[in-house]
């Protein structure tokens, strides 16, 4: 069975120039179900309308719900399975917090200009049932790189890897995808402070031509240490769409990340977070500042299509 054909627009592809992420807050809890099939019936042609203007900027919009947007929206409609509010965590002076938002909504193409139109006509279409309570744009900077100046999502999975690691392929809800979001701000001060060998022990990584560090070499805090995630030796992969967002003064990572089951993405922030046995939690924590944290279940599109006739 080809899943890749029941996923949502965006869900596989890689991260593009320009994204603008979308997190709206329903207004109470339970709406007609000919309401909702209205707005997503409108909202189904939101990416076509504007894609068309400029066919080559690949405009690509990708819809998720929370826990409890999910149970607001869709009363009778079975709650995906590992789908419930973020889970707060703390260690010592780390936190990740749990914070609001029942809709995102990922808009990206090749045009800042067109995210944000379809981004405007989004929060209109949704006005009658939602406040917007986030809107932040991201964006490619260098080559691929995070404003700490490593490069981010070389080790995202390709082709068939990818779409196993991402599409749940059990189930009523076949095509879709598990989604936690978190923005992150940086200290930027704190990070410039540091030799660039610190820095690439962090990370795990070189910091000018992104190499992998050797296994036995890795600072066993770095953060693509902490953050994989195995099973009986097996490295269980994600999806990671991250893009930086602000500017000189304030500005951060917005984290991304896509996986078949939501526990693969809550296992790597617990071992980020928490010291384990070994006593070393991700140092990249210590340079960085979560704001935010939520939980959502991306449908496949074929539940859009069935939820706006």
């Amino acid at each position: 069975m080809n899943l890749v054909n029941k996923t949502q627009e965006g869900l596989l592809s890689d991260p593009t120039p320009f994204v603008e992420y979308l997190t709206l807050e329903l207004k109470q809890d339970k709406y007609e179900v000919k309401t909702i099939s209205a707005i997503l019936n409108e909202f189904s042609k939101i990416s076509k309308s504007i894609g068309q203007k400029d066919t080559t900027a690949i405009m690509q919009i990708t819809i998720g719900f929370s826990s409890k947007g999910w149970s607001s929206l869709f009363p009778n409609k079975p709650m995906p399975e590992e789908l419930h509010p973020f889970i707060e965590l703390r260690s010592e002076d780390r936190h990740f917090p749990s914070t609001p938002g029942d809709i995102f909504i990922m808009v990206k193409s090749m045009r800042m200009d067109l995210n944000y139109q379809a981004a405007k006509y989004i929060l209109s279409t949704f006005k009658p049932i939602a406040n917007a309570i986030q809107d932040i744009q991201g964006y490619k900077y260098l080559d691929d790189r995070d404003f700490i100046d490593f490069v981010d999502g070389t080790e995202n999975p390709k082709s068939i890897e990818r779409s196993e690691a991402v599409i749940i392929d059990y189930g009523p809800y076949l095509g879709g995808s598990y989604l936690i979001v978190q923005q992150y701000f940086d200290k930027q001060e704190k990070w410039d402070s540091l030799t660039t060998e610190y820095q690439e022990g962090v990370i795990g990584r070189t910091k000018m031509d992104d190499i992998e560090i050797a296994e036995n070499k890795k600072k066993p805090y770095a953060h693509n240490v902490k953050s994989k995630v195995e099973i009986d030796g097996v490295e269980i992969k994600m999806l990671r769409q991250n893009r930086p967002f602000g500017n000189a003064m304030e500005h951060g990572t917005m984290f991304i990340g896509f996986a078949k089951a939501a526990s693969v993405i809550e296992t790597s922030l617990k071992q980020m977070i928490e010291s384990g046995e070994k006593g070393h939690h991700d140092k990249l924590l210590d340079f960085v500042t979560a704001k935010t944290g939520t939980l959502y279940f991306i449908p496949p599109q074929k539940f859009l299509d069935e939820m706006s006739v």
